[in-house]
């Protein structure tokens, strides 16, 4: 009887360590962070609107004077740093940290880097709340520093 017991836990612990939710979990962190650094490549080509493509249409983005809408946050960028057409600088992303919030929802923390360019080196800290939606995860939120 109990090497009955000790091979139905043994059963239940290998079940639940290979369910589905937990697959799945890891499948949309790595797709997330796949997203993420994609839109760093699209960044460094100078394509705006692919770096931008992650992002909801009902996103907001936080800036000293609160949250602005996607439009806003377009308009932001393509001023500061895509003013000639193409970024000054060329951007990574580390330390990036994936926590999926139940099955649509994810919360990302990471730091940027723009370096090069002749300017100084800047870096700073993110947080972006990701959504599920019908094309793929997408940005809902995003707090940089």
């Amino acid at each position: 009887m109990t090497a009955r017991l000790v091979a139905i836990g043994a059963a239940a612990l290998l079940a639940a360590t290979l369910s589905p939710g937990v697959a799945r979990s890891e499948g949309d962190a790595a797709a997330i962070v796949r997203t993420l650094m994609a839109s760093a490549d699209d960044w460094n080509r100078g394509d705006l609107d692919r770096f931008i493509a992650p992002y909801a249409a009902e996103s907001t983005f936080m800036t000293p004077a609160g949250p602005v809408g996607r439009a806003a946050m377009i308009q932001r960028y393509r001023e500061k740093y895509f003013a000639g057409g193409r970024p000054q600088q060329t951007l990574r992303f580390d330390d990036v940290e994936v926590r999926i919030l139940g099955s649509d929802h994810a919360l990302m923390t990471g730091r940027y880097l723009l370096a090069g360019g002749g300017l100084p080196d800047r870096s700073g800290r993110f947080t972006l709340i990701w959504v599920r939606q019908a094309d793929g995860w997408r940005i809902l939120h995003d707090h940089t520093s």
